[in-house]
């Protein structure tokens, strides 16, 4: 079974700005995103400020994403050490994003069960 993807405002701006330079990572970007589509645990599981998350490799690039129920939700995708960085503040926004809200309603997954998920990150294990 093939996972629905649903990719934040971040990830979007991100991924246009990048591939707009570059057409064979933009080729290389879309293989990894199939990829995750089909089996999205291939991702490496993140540990404390990220925890809850996953990371794949685009060389130079990361594709940080969460699994929500049956839909990958891409959240970053930037050089190494951006990625990392700015992926805690992205995850504060997106609890009040309205497009991501909206787009996982569409999909299934409720605005209480989002906000649980949201939550459930930032909890210390």
């Amino acid at each position: 079974m093939a996972f629905q993807t649903i990719a934040t405002f971040y990830f979007d701006k991100k991924f246009k700005k990048l591939v707009k330079k570059d057409g064979l990572l933009e080729e290389r970007v879309i293989r990894k995103l199939q990829a995750i589509c089909i089996n999205p645990e291939i991702g490496e599981p993140k540990r404390h400020a990220l925890r809850g998350l996953r990371s794949v490799h685009v060389d130079p690039f990361v594709i940080i994403y969460a699994i929500v129920k049956d839909v990958v939700l891409l959240i970053n995708f930037d050089d190494h050490d951006d990625a990392y960085d700015a992926t805690p503040l992205i995850l504060n926004n997106l609890l009040n994003d309205p497009r991501t809200i909206e787009s996982l309603e569409n999909a299934g997954i409720t605005p209480k069960e989002y906000i649980q998920f949201m939550k459930s990150l930032r909890k210390k294990k």
